[in-house]
């Protein structure tokens, strides 16, 4: 974490961006909940690590305790929890309350095909969401949130309980789905079912669904290998972003313009760390560990039919989502998630440099994007 160390100029950009916000605080103890398992990535590698700097960065004055496994909310009533301040801070899935934050949902609803470049996902999702979504921050801030953190998946793949390859097979599967993706396994015959990560483990043990629909790193770090032993070796999208850090206002707003600056830069961090390191190289770690602890298969399939199946989806998918963000009184939706794709070839260009270099990756979250937030209209 070298590079966190030595930001230099985009340091500088961002305290000035803090300049003036906040008052002073005593000592805070504070309280992240995570609705995902322990031993999630984020959970286990990046959360610690954030907390354990903020704390040495802030001379102890700022704390944080990691509650995982749902212990003080799953993941739809995390978005109260945080606002009641039962705990300060959770990771927040637009998907599971899309009436909540409506704006953001439209921008996880936009799935993007035809690459796994998850560095260019999050840059530009977070680009969106930041400084070209004003009624994306104007939702958290109804429900006294503040939004820090986001990042993009790496390419869904599909895991069953039995093997489907081609999208006849697929025909009348139950697979657990949130999102764009609802509409997309509508399309290829599937029957899409509603329920957060946690809960389509339980729902795949007891066939309650066939499939799963999600990134290869939930086969170990949550458990799906032990049910869904299928694996089709075919990229269906990319889809996000989650909010990594979602805090309580009340809390954030006792934080002095340093300590809301330390938490700034850890939250990109966390964003390039949770992409490189869990979405990329643990996704490739979990897959191989899947096959050879677990017995999963990895299925071939040319992809044809799959592919004819995204053609169609993305001709509809716009006018979902538009009509989706009218429902809930979102002004221009359809800009938001264009917004989002017409920004992902420059993310693109500038992820070729940037690699597998969690610190570089850092570097230029916060230099294009955590850099110029206004933290006045945060």
């Amino acid at each position: 974490m070298e590079a966190i160390r030595r930001l230099s100029v985009s340091v500088v950009a961002l305290a000035t961006a803090l300049a003036g916000s906040g008052t002073a605080s005593a000592q805070m103890e504070l309280v992240y909940g995570a609705w995902t398992p322990p031993r999630v990535y984020e959970n286990a590698v990046v959360f610690p690590e954030v907390f354990k700097n903020i704390e040495k960065e802030t001379n102890g004055a700022i704390k944080w305790k990691l509650v995982a496994g749902g212990q003080l909310a799953d993941g739809k009533a995390t978005f109260g929890a945080v606002r009641d301040n039962v705990m300060q801070a959770g990771i927040g899935i637009a998907t599971y309350v899309p009436n909540i934050v409506p704006s953001l949902y439209l921008i996880y609803s936009t799935l993007l095909f035809g690459h796994n470049d998850v560095v260019a996902a999050t840059g530009a999702a977070s680009e969106t969401f930041y400084l070209n979504c004003p009624s994306c921050i104007e939702e958290f801030k109804r429900m006294d949130a503040v939004p820090l953190a986001t990042w993009d998946s790496s390419s869904y793949v599909l895991a069953c309980r039995e093997p489907v390859r081609t999208v006849a097979e697929m025909k009348g599967k139950r697979v657990r789905v949130t999102g764009g993706y609802v509409e997309m396994i509508k399309v290829a015959g599937g029957v899409p079912v509603s329920a957060t990560l946690v809960e389509g483990l339980s729902l795949i043990q007891r066939g309650g669904i066939d499939c799963q629909l999600g990134v290869a790193d939930w086969l170990r770090t949550v458990g799906y290998a032990d049910f869904a032993k299928y694996v089709l070796d075919h990229p269906l999208g990319i889809s996000g972003p989650a909010i990594g850090f979602m805090l309580n206002r009340n809390a954030w707003n006792k934080f002095t313009p340093e300590q809301k600056r330390i938490h700034m830069k850890y939250a990109a961090w966390a964003a390039a760390k949770v992409s490189i390191g869990m979405f990329l190289e643990s996704n490739e770690e979990s897959l191989k560990w899947a096959v050879k602890e677990k017995g999963a298969q990895l299925l071939q399939t040319d992809g044809k039919d799959w592919e004819a199946v995204v053609a169609t989806y993305k001709k509809i998918e716009h006018e979902r989502n538009t009509a989706t963000g009218v429902q809930f009184g979102v002004k221009n939706p359809g800009a938001i998630g264009d917004k989002y794709e017409q920004l992902v070839p420059r993310w693109r260009a500038l992820s070729k440099d940037i690699g597998r270099d969690v610190d570089k990756f850092t570097e230029v979250l916060i230099r294009e994007v955590y850099s110029k937030i206004d933290l006045g209209k945060l």
